[in-house]
């Protein structure tokens, strides 16, 4: 059965949503057993608290919205539901990830590379004033995250993980962070153009296979060079995260000062995020085994400051879940 998604729907989390709200899009639900959606609510006609209330008594925890009110919904994310403390930052962050996701894929499927960089800048905004207003604690934040393996989970860990992280070291402008978030999202770009097959192969690559991938970066640093409304900073995330301290890192093997400090915090994250994340051809790691990696190639591979930051931190989160 093909998803409402398919249809031109988009999932919203009925969580995230706040009575006596204008959402000035149209409302659908999907009722068990049902195959269409239906409409449940006319735009500028504003939910009740009863009505979020049965919704959930009910076991609806999504409603929908047509794909071309993606923008207006994400409006009302910015004005409603982003920066209000008193709804869980888990809620917040599914409903900002939500929209993002259906975009973001959209635009990837589609080709539409202005498309792409436009959901990513409002992406990186959204979550960069999210994180200065509310400074959400560093476990707080990291579990709210997903762990599976699809692009968009790990390009929207990693943009997170690069906020956390350079706030972690002292950047504190949120414009800063707003391009960080961005770079983060857009920093595998490149890899639409590498057949599915190569990239979820669950055995070695072979020395052709291994070449192509090792072009993405390139890949995408060309195509995002070409638009001009990218700063030298974003681009060198995209072009250079796969870089090491060393020089045995691609697409060019630059090494020390040569690789700019944004793709060095790139680096250590991407790394974490792809060893925690479960794969197709393999369990994820753990974070313990992970952060185990990083500190033995702290200083050769990859930035000591930001590898010992970051596994601090992780470390830390891991010890107050045990306990």
């Amino acid at each position: 059965m093909q998803s409402l998604q398919s249809f031109g729907y988009l999932p919203i989390a009925t969580a995230g949503l706040t009575p006596a709200s204008v959402l000035s899009c149209d409302l659908f639900v999907l009722r068990p057993g049902r195959t269409f959606a239906e409409l449940f609510r006319g735009q500028n006609y504003p939910l009740g608290n009863d009505d979020l209330n049965h919704l959930r008594e009910s076991g609806i925890d999504h409603l929908y919205i047509r794909l071309a009110d993606a923008d207006a919904y994400r409006r009302y994310l910015c004005e409603h539901v982003l920066h209000d403390p008193k709804i869980p930052l888990g809620v917040r962050m599914n409903a900002l990830r939500e929209v993002t996701r259906v975009a973001f894929e959209d635009a990837l499927t589609a080709g539409d590379c202005a498309k792409v960089v436009n959901v990513a800048n409002n992406f990186g905004s959204d979550l960069a004033n999210m994180v200065a207003d509310q400074s959400p604690a560093f476990g707080e934040l990291i579990k709210t995250l997903e762990h599976d393996y699809y692009t968009f989970t790990h390009v929207c860990n990693v943009s997170v993980y690069l906020v956390m992280l350079a706030k972690g070291l002292g950047t504190s402008a949120t414009d800063d962070l707003a391009a960080l978030a961005t770079a983060g999202l857009l920093h595998d770009l490149g890899k639409r153009y590498i057949p599915q097959h190569i990239l979820n192969k669950s055995g070695k690559l072979s020395d052709d296979e291994w070449a192509l991938l090792m072009e993405h970066p390139a890949t995408g640093f060309r195509e995002l060079s070409e638009r001009g409304d990218l700063s030298w900073a974003q681009l060198m995330v995209v072009y250079q995260h796969h870089e090491r301290l060393d020089g045995s890192g691609y697409p060019t093997g630059v090494s020390g000062d040569e690789i700019h400090p944004w793709a060095r915090l790139c680096g250590v994250v991407d790394v974490f995020d792809a060893m925690t994340c479960h794969r197709p051809y393999r369990r994820a790691a753990g974070s313990k085994a992970a952060c185990e990696h990083l500190r033995q190639r702290a200083g050769s591979w990859f930035d000591t400051a930001a590898v010992n930051w970051w596994t601090s931190q992780v470390e830390k989160v891991t010890a107050e879940t045990i306990a």
